[in-house]
């Protein structure tokens, strides 16, 4: 056993209570004379802190100011340096995740522009057939049909024809008959 723990247990409890009251009363006495230089002190904090808000005050100002400056600087450049970079940053980044489109479809566009040639043609043939109308003239009113002498209607394609009769033959394809 060590000799501390003995002297522990040889002191008595109201020893120790007795003691207790001491050390507390001497703290006291020293409290209250700490009172007024405590008092003291704080009044001279005040005064100094007071002085030393006094002392920066336009330095503080001036401080504010030269900060405003290199703000300002700053500003424009992050705007002509640093947001140029950051904005095709972010549109590259939106390029990347935008889904891939698809094939466009050929078929309509297609289907469009035979509707548009369709729709030329039909109106190229009414021009023409319109033209065609105001170019062409009036029908010339039928002959009545000539009369052979047994009273038979008979039409005479070629005149000459009827002079030579050999020049008369003449198959259906047009070709002359030699004898």
């Amino acid at each position: 056993m060590s000799a501390t723990t003995r002297k522990q247990a040889a002191m008595p409890t109201a020893d120790m209570q007795w003691r207790a009251r001491q050390i507390a009363m001497q703290a006291s006495k020293l409290a209250e004379q700490a009172k007024p230089a405590s008092k003291k002190v704080a009044l001279t904090a005040r005064q100094g802190a007071g002085g030393a808000a006094n002392w920066a005050k336009p330095r503080v100002g001036r401080a504010r100011a030269w900060m405003a400056v290199r703000a300002a600087r700053g500003s424009v450049s992050v705007t002509e340096r640093v947001a140029p970079r950051v904005s095709s940053m972010l549109a590259a980044t939106a390029r990347a995740l935008d889904p891939p489109r698809g094939r466009p479809r050929r078929w309509p566009k297609v289907l469009a522009g035979l509707t548009l040639l369709a729709a030329g043609g039909a109106a190229a043939a009414a021009m023409a057939m319109r033209s065609r109308q105001r170019a062409m003239p009036m029908p010339m009113p039928s002959r009545p049909p000539a009369r052979g002498p047994a009273g038979q209607s008979s039409t005479v394609l070629n005149p000459s024809a009827d002079a030579d009769p050999a020049k008369a033959e003449a198959d259906v394809d047009g070709m002359s008959r030699t004898r």
